[in-house]
């Protein structure tokens, strides 16, 4: 799910670089920093694992640097922390389920708890979501879907920050998707995508670290509505739809399976992320495929293997060693941050540091490491 906005300011060389801790070491201070603000501790814990997961895998957009906005709604009374949301109506395959504003990840889990009972039973299964909160990656969600051997869509709309192409307001979120599929061998496939050119918690991040330039690439326009590489100037515009009109075309279709199935509010219904003192009301949806309807049991793995390994023996072209799929470069950084640590940049770990101090949270030791 895309971040909401945040406003890091420039860094000076002594707080570029970073440290680096161990997943399970992250992974408990999260859980200490929103128990601390009244969490429960399974639901603490749950939201620290999403977010120490997506940095594992390099997603550093939709990491811990995502709790402080949570601690912000959580003190403003933004967010319920004790919230699991219900059930609203059940029909064959079909299910509808109020978030009654609790974490994004609480009502996320239950949703896909749900969705694979659904499927289980019928081959297939959607479940949409209203009244709920940043999931975090939607890549967590989708791989606890696999897990279970069965295909996984994970998608949600998020805060107006986009505008259609050929628009200049603001309509949609970076309504992100994410496809996952189980395979018998190490290359399983993975897609988890924002419908802008790159996620909005990516240019944060990008702050966070220092770097007052971004690649023109990244399709962001600054407050005068042109183009730009500047980080700050980034930071006061928006982000543009990948592909122009394709990206623009598939965030309304996510909206339309998101908050226009769900009954929740869509584009500009949602409100604009503040101070975090009043709930969001984002929708969720997640739809969940039994391969072993099709074919017989581990066929389908198999065959994603086969068509994985036909991709990958393309030839690559100049300037590239392989042929990469989908999931494949995030797979290959959670091997190595599993096995050096997670890097952290110095601003965000100072911010963070500080907020433990305010909360009297214990802060873990960390080395630090080139930027």
């Amino acid at each position: 799910m895309p971040s909401p906005r945040v406003s890091p300011t420039p860094q000076s060389p002594a707080q570029r670089g970073s440290v680096r801790l161990p997943a399970s070491v992250l992974g408990d201070f999260g859980r200490a920093l929103l128990q601390a603000v009244h969490v429960p501790e399974p639901h603490a814990r749950l939201v620290a694992d999403s977010l120490v997961a997506a940095n594992l895998r390099g997603v550093d957009s939709h990491g811990l640097q995502m709790i402080t906005s949570y601690l912000n709604q959580l003190t403003a009374g933004g967010v319920s922390p004790t919230a699991v949301g219900r059930v609203v109506s059940e029909s064959g395959a079909c299910l509808t389920y109020d978030g009654e504003n609790g974490l994004g990840q609480v009502i996320a889990d239950r949703c896909t708890d749900h969705a694979l009972r659904l499927a289980h039973g019928s081959g297939l299964a959607f479940v949409v979501a209203r009244n709920a909160n940043h999931f975090g990656a939607a890549a967590y969600w989708a791989e606890k879907i696999v897990r279970q051997g069965c295909v996984g869509f994970v998608m949600c709309n998020a805060c107006p920050a986009v505008p259609p192409w050929q628009g200049q307001s603001p309509r949609f979120g970076t309504n992100p998707f994410c496809a996952a599929v189980p395979a018998s061998g190490p290359f399983s496939w993975m897609l988890d995508m924002a419908t802008t050119t790159v996620a909005l918690g990516k240019l944060g991040d990008a702050a966070f670290r220092g770097e007052t330039a971004i690649p023109g690439t990244w399709g962001f326009l600054g407050p005068d509505g042109q183009p730009t590489e500047s980080t700050s100037a980034a930071l006061a515009g928006r982000p543009t739809p990948f592909g122009r009109y394709k990206g623009s075309g598939l965030a309304m279709m996510v909206e339309i399976l998101t908050a226009g199935l769900s009954g929740g509010p869509m584009a500009t219904e949602v409100p604009a992320f503040g101070q975090g003192d009043h709930a969001l009301r984002i929708s969720h949806s997640f739809l969940v495929i039994d391969p072993r309807r099709f074919l017989g049991a581990g066929e389908f793995p198999e065959r994603m293997e086969r068509l994985a390994t036909m991709v990958k023996s393309a030839e690559p072209a100049p300037g590239y060693e392989e042929v990469l799929i989908a999931g494949e470069p995030e797979w290959g950084i959670a091997r190595e941050r599993a096995q050096n640590g997670i890097p952290i940049p110095i601003a965000l770990w100072q911010q963070l540091t500080a907020v433990a101090e305010a909360l009297k949270v214990t802060i873990p030791s960390a080395v630090s490491g080139p930027g």
